[in-house]
């Protein structure tokens, strides 16, 4: 395989070059800032390592990016895709730590758990998103499971984040639809769609990241008053 043999995945690119995708480009500052905003928000609360690394690869996930969308090569989507993968894994090792109270050493349980169940879904129930993005399918029904759980979960101190789980998801499944829809309406949209995914996306980790944050703060607050 050419590692840096010219790729052309989205509407945007109409010719190889760093700057053949302006918009899906630009459009992943969003992950930058996100992360950047994160930080400071941990630093003035001075929150654990696991959650200032989540804000690391959030940043990363913005950098593995823009090289795809710029170079757009075959190492370069590794880096994409690597680093939204490294967070989805670690952010399910976070949930059940912080929401779910297991110890670090059986939270790393949720890594190959979520492997076996996201590789069942996406053979499934993958196929029926196009663009690529059926890879994301997991994350979003992961997402609603956890909305669900958390809803259910018997501590009344989880229950509220059963909305913020189930309006992440939703601004998740706007996301997917626009990674989605970025070939089928690019005869009618020649810019594509698929920065408005990476904007969305950002907001989502976000959202996601936060919602660590503020349960970690209850967490310890909880500590704290023991």
């Amino acid at each position: 395989m050419d590692w840096n043999a010219p790729l052309d995945n989205y509407c945007e690119r109409v010719a190889p070059g760093l700057w053949g995708e302006p918009l899906n480009a630009v459009s992943n500052a969003g992950f930058i800032i996100a992360a950047f905003v994160l930080w400071w928000l941990m630093r003035r609360r001075s929150a654990p390592a696991s959650l200032h690394t989540l804000a690391a690869l959030l940043l990363l996930i913005g950098l593995g990016s823009l090289a795809f969308h710029t170079f757009a090569n075959g190492w370069s989507v590794l880096l994409d895709v690597g680093f939204i993968a490294l967070f989805i894994h670690f952010y399910v090792v976070c949930f059940l730590h912080w929401f779910w109270g297991l110890d670090w050493k059986w939270a790393w349980l949720g890594v190959p758990a979520y492997l076996v169940i996201g590789q069942l879904i996406s053979l499934t129930l993958g196929r029926l998103v196009g663009g690529g993005g059926g890879q994301y399918l997991p994350a979003l029904i992961t997402m609603i499971v956890f909305a669900v759980a958390l809803g259910l979960h018997r501590d009344p101190s989880l229950r509220p984040y059963r909305k913020w789980f189930s309006l992440t998801a939703g601004l998740f499944a706007v996301s997917l639809f626009l990674r989605t829809v970025d070939g089928p309406v690019c005869g009618q949209f020649v810019i594509g769609t698929h920065f408005l995914w990476h904007l969305c996306n950002a907001g989502v980790l976000f959202l996601v990241a936060y919602a660590l944050l503020l349960r970690w703060r209850e967490v310890n607050e909880r500590r704290t008053l023991q």
